[in-house]
């Protein structure tokens, strides 16, 4: 017998004695997912543009434990899909290459200790906002419908192979969530993401949709992004909101998780903290304006019956850049509010200690 040949046999008894079928690389058990804590104490981790620092990388898992540090129990990764306008009815799903790289930063959480949530975000090239989404006619509702449903089916496949703990069905479709037919089709689609993904499930509804969603008793915990305004001012709006999230989780009967909330470390963000940096005309720097709203807000909602707990928006991969963001934008670390989290978080991290 040749030498090929006689590799190719021995090879052969190899795969078998382990348990391989010729053809077929070995599969490989998904990761044990970490349980959602009582009190998620979270923040979104959001990849910079420069892919030497982004998802996966030695600088992200740097600020992974940065993060731990600040008693960060919880982080959310971002999966970003595309269309082209608010017609548009195909998604664009990131390439194998993308869908990797958040894949291992998903892993590199979990392996840290992390609970983690994959958030699936649409964007739109043209700069319109997703909850403006319709799709007012039937055939193409039914081609955008087949096109979301792939790209959470990738989704789903991603977390269960990750051990990821909760995934978000969707993000802000407002423009939809409050109809029947699109409970209907969210049934469906729980249906699909449930054959491949054992986690929990969610749904990021806006701070202005979330008492109309259709589907609630669909999902196993209400999401809300939380860009509440802070009226009439900071201490009492943000009891107010504390008060709208109670009555969110008595009326569906499901803990509520804001799965976003942020300011802006300029002056008045507490008013419209849904703006982003680029678009505010005022780009004054205020690390004490932030600093005294995520003071009120961590006081009031973690502190109220329903409420889950909440994640920082946003955290840059390298957030030591000030490439990352501008000066005047969401992230809290190397400002003020830092402090302001670590000292909240760590009442937390005490408590399930």
């Amino acid at each position: 017998m040749e030498r090929a040949s006689k590799n190719a046999v021995v090879l052969l008894g190899l795969m078998l004695g382990l348990g391989c079928r010729p053809g077929k690389a070995p599969t490989v058990p998904p990761r044990s997912k970490v349980a959602l804590p009582e009190i998620v104490t979270g923040a979104n981790l959001r990849a910079v543009g420069d892919e030497r620092r982004g998802y996966g990388t030695p600088k992200a898992r740097e600020t992974l434990a940065r993060l731990k540090s600040l008693n960060v129990n919880t982080v959310a990764i971002l999966m970003e899909g595309y269309l082209e306008n608010i017609d548009s009815v195909e998604i664009e799903i990131p390439n194998r290459a993308h869908l990797a790289r958040i894949e291992a930063a998903l892993v590199d959480a979990n392996r840290m200790g992390f609970s983690t949530i994959l958030i699936p975000h649409l964007y739109l090239k043209d700069g319109a906002w997703r909850g403006h989404i319709t799709m007012p006619e039937p055939q193409d509702r039914d081609r955008w419908w087949a096109s979301y449903t792939r790209f959470i089916e990738e989704a789903a496949r991603m977390s269960e192979r990750s051990g990821t703990t909760l995934l978000s069905l969707g993000v802000e479709l407002k423009g939809m969530s409050a109809e029947l037919d699109t409970r209907t089709r969210f049934r469906v689609l729980r249906q699909k993401v449930k054959k491949v993904y054992q986690g929990l499930l969610t749904y990021s509804a806006n701070w202005d949709e979330a008492e109309s969603v259709q589907f609630w008793d669909l999902v196993d915990i209400v999401g809300v992004n939380g860009y509440y305004p802070l009226v009439p001012d900071i201490e009492r709006g943000s009891e107010a909101v504390a008060q709208r999230l109670h009555e969110l989780h008595q009326s569906t009967k499901k803990q509520v998780l804001v799965l976003e909330v942020g300011y802006r470390s300029g002056p008045m963000s507490h008013l419209k903290p849904w703006d982003w940096p680029e678009d505010v005309e005022n780009k004054e720097v205020d690390e004490a304006a932030q600093a005294k709203n995520w003071a009120a807000i961590l006081t009031n909602w973690l502190t109220t019956n329903g409420i889950r707990g909440l994640l920082v928006w946003v955290i840059p991969t390298d957030p030591d850049d000030p490439a990352s963001e501008p000066p005047h934008g969401f992230n809290p670390l190397n400002k003020a509010a830092e402090q302001v989290l670590k000292r909240a978080f760590s009442a937390y991290a005490s408590d399930e200690g």
